[in-house]
């Protein structure tokens, strides 16, 4: 047992209660009737960070608080700027809980709570790591902690703020834990995120949903002529169809294919988790490759008509369409998503009108360099932690203010953590095993320890 383990070990008592402590503020930034908490819980937070040691401040925001916490280090060591988020999912439905979601209950290793794991679970993870450097005397780098209040409502106050904020946030590495593993016992190093852009489409016909027997064959149906524009979208071989879609987009490397293939995710596991088989997306990619090295266009939510029991026979008036683009690195998401809304509306038949509306963009993909020096650090880590290799993922999902924190604080990001499926994030009876607490705790112990 090293001095970390010790050091752990010793305070495990104290550290549960303490991450009860944090876990009990009904910190839901959606929810406007829980500002309150959400202000109370960045409060805590602050405390906390000068209990370790830090000076903090709030930085400017006209919503939810935004804690940075400043440690000065060893100058000759790369600066290291650490991002994470207080605030949490909503509970519904409550019934479904086991135990209340915001009275931490510890059970069969496992502490349940909404945020156990996401995000407040991982950070206190992180935390408790930085009380141990500091108490054992590891000679540190400067030091910044970034802890938002409104990750899971679209972060609001960073979008508004990181264009003003680069003095504030400047750093040389950028480390995030809010990202999982592939397997228990598994150390993973999440190698990118997608961006992400959506927009609804609507394909209006007659005024009023009409008569399908008197007007059938003389009235263009929206629903018909939707779905056609839909299908369009698409090629034969999974790829999309509309103009200019991939343009930019990086082609992965021989190396970032071999990588994605040899994590242990395996295909038929996931097809017996779905009950259906991986047959999405363009035929040349694996799915592991599809999954995050590709870009995808997605329909989400589609809509028209009658939808009660029995029957009802009408052309509907109108019909319509989410859409949801997951791009990748090299790719413009306001022009891919603009050359998806002049696809959509040049598709229009004769007698129906198509609009698009809520286009929007939530950030751009990220991509970290296979060989590059931080990835390099984390591999280390990981090697003196768990005394093996990590294993790489390119993650499939977004996380778009990890891009622009990124560019806003010219830090490398690293992105490693430790959720598990089974967490149930975002769902009743989300849960964090203390494994996998200590799991990140001598990670980012022995990431300092290798800097």
């Amino acid at each position: 047992m090293d001095r970390f383990s010790r050091y752990f070990s010793t305070n495990r008592e104290r550290f549960i209660n303490e991450w009860r402590e944090f876990l009990s503020f009904k910190s839901i930034s959606t929810d406007p009737a829980f500002h309150e908490d959400c202000v109370a819980c960045s409060d805590w937070v602050r405390r906390h960070l000068e209990g370790l040691g830090f000076s903090t401040r709030y930085l400017p925001s006209e919503s939810k608080p935004v804690v940075l916490g400043e440690r000065q280090g060893s100058a000759e060591k790369a600066r290291v700027l650490f991002y994470g988020h207080y605030d949490v999912q909503p509970v519904d439905p409550l019934e479904l809980w086991v135990s209340d979601p915001f009275k931490p209950e510890l059970r069969d290793g496992r502490m349940y709570a909404r945020g156990a794991q996401d995000n407040k679970g991982q950070v206190f993870s992180f935390l408790k790591a930085l009380e141990a450097l500091i108490a054992l005397g590891v000679q540190l780098p400067n030091i910044k902690v970034l802890i938002e209040g409104e990750e899971e409502s679209g972060s609001e106050a960073l979008h508004a703020g990181l264009p003003g904020w680069g003095d504030d946030v400047q750093s040389d590495i950028l480390m995030v834990a809010d990202t999982g593993m592939v397997a228990s016992g598994v150390p993973t190093i999440t190698m990118g995120l997608r961006g992400i852009a959506h927009c609804e489409v609507s394909a209006r016909g007659p005024k009023v949903d009409i008569h399908s027997g008197i007007y059938g064959g003389m009235v263009r149906n929206p629903l018909q002529a939707l779905s056609t524009i839909l299908a369009s979208l698409y090629n034969d071989d999974g790829s999309v169809a509309v103009p200019g879609f991939y343009e930019g987009a990086q082609e992965p490397t021989a190396r970032e294919r071999d990588l994605a293939n040899s994590a242990p995710i395996h295909v038929s596991d996931i097809e017996g988790l779905l009950g259906v088989p991986l047959a999405g997306g363009e035929k040349r990619f694996t799915p592991m490759e599809r999954r995050g090295l590709r870009p995808t266009l997605e329909i989400n939510g589609l809509g028209g008509g009658y939808q009660g029991k029995g029957g009802k026979t009408v052309i509907p008036s109108s019909a319509m369409a989410k859409l949801s683009m997951r791009l990748v690195a090299g790719q413009d998401p306001h022009r891919i998503l603009s050359s998806v809304v002049e696809f959509l509306k040049s598709a229009a038949p004769p007698g129906i009108a198509v609009e698009v509306s809520d286009a929007l963009v939530g950030g751009p993909a990220l991509l970290l360099p296979v060989d590059s020096d931080v990835v390099k650090i984390a591999q280390k880590a990981i090697q003196r932690a768990f005394d093996r290799d990590p294993v790489y993922v390119w993650e499939g999902a977004s996380v778009p203010i990890v891009s622009l924190l990124a560019k806003a604080s010219g830090a490398a990001p690293i992105l490693v953590g430790f959720g598990m499926q089974e967490d149930n994030i975002h769902s009743p009876n989300e849960s964090f095993s203390l494994k996998q607490f200590e799991e990140g705790f001598m990670y980012s112990t022995a990431f300092f320890s290798v800097l």
